[in-house]
């Protein structure tokens, strides 16, 4: 994974350059995500957000662990798209039992996801039950938004006013087994299986005989291009099968 700097688009919110992220995706390639640090949310061109390597949500985790010494400026009440100036949606959705929200283009050129939408997508926090929101009541009155930073009322919200991020807590178990799920998943992207590979020139093989059995009375190949062509294909069907 990397990071660095590209072409900077406006922040939905406040409207200032965002910083570029340049991250590992699935299968292969790169993509580039937008963070603007005061307004806690994330920018992701089209579907960039379920394609992240596991390694690049770990690369995001940080990046919003260090944002916490920022200055935090709230969002506004219209988000535009920094593509097309749309009007940004508040869209619900739901990962695994985990609901969690954020703000799509209807044109389909991405969404703006707050940071704290971005941890409850990918398991890091969970949101409080009603049950655990009284208990909290007891305790305290207000507590502050860990999306925008806002002041949230327990008295009478369940959810931040500005950001709509709903109350949530950090579970040091759950955030444990999310890293090393994590961390396990991107060790395996860049470890090849003996296993697989032995399946891969097999099943490259099989093909290499089908494709000459149909071709026959053609000129025969030449052996270089014929072995480029092989070891291409079982790349192919190694890789392409993770």
């Amino acid at each position: 994974m990397m990071s660095g700097t590209g072409a900077a688009s406006p922040c939905p919110s406040c409207g200032e350059a965002m910083a570029v992220r340049r991250l590992d995706r699935k299968p292969v390639g790169e993509a580039s995500v937008d963070l603007c640090i005061a307004c806690r949310a994330l920018w992701f061109d089209g579907f960039e957000s379920p394609q992240l390597a596991p390694g690049a949500t770990l690369e995001l985790l940080r990046a919003i662990h260090d944002a916490e010494r920022e200055p935090v400026r709230p969002l506004r009440a219209r988000l535009a798209c920094p593509r097309c100036s749309g009007t940004l949606a508040l869209t619900r959705d739901l990962q695994r039992t985990t609901r969690f929200s954020y703000f799509r283009c209807a044109r389909g050129h991405g969404r703006f996801t707050p940071f704290i939408e971005f941890l409850l997508e990918k398991d890091f926090v969970r949101p409080l039950p009603p049950r655990e929101i009284e208990r909290l009541k007891a305790a305290v009155r207000t507590v502050r938004c860990s999306g925008c930073g806002a002041a949230i009322d327990l008295a009478s919200d369940a959810a931040c006013r500005y950001c709509r991020a709903p109350v949530a807590v950090l579970d040091p178990d759950a955030l444990s087994r999310t890293v090393a799920s994590l961390t396990d998943a991107e060790a395996k992207r860049h470890r090849i299986d003996p296993g697989a590979w032995a399946d891969a020139i097999l099943a490259s093989e099989r093909q290499r005989s089908q494709d000459v059995r149909g071709s026959r009375g053609d000129a025969a190949a030449d052996a270089l291009f014929a072995a480029i062509g092989f070891g291409a294909t079982a790349l192919d069907i190694l890789f392409g099968s993770r």
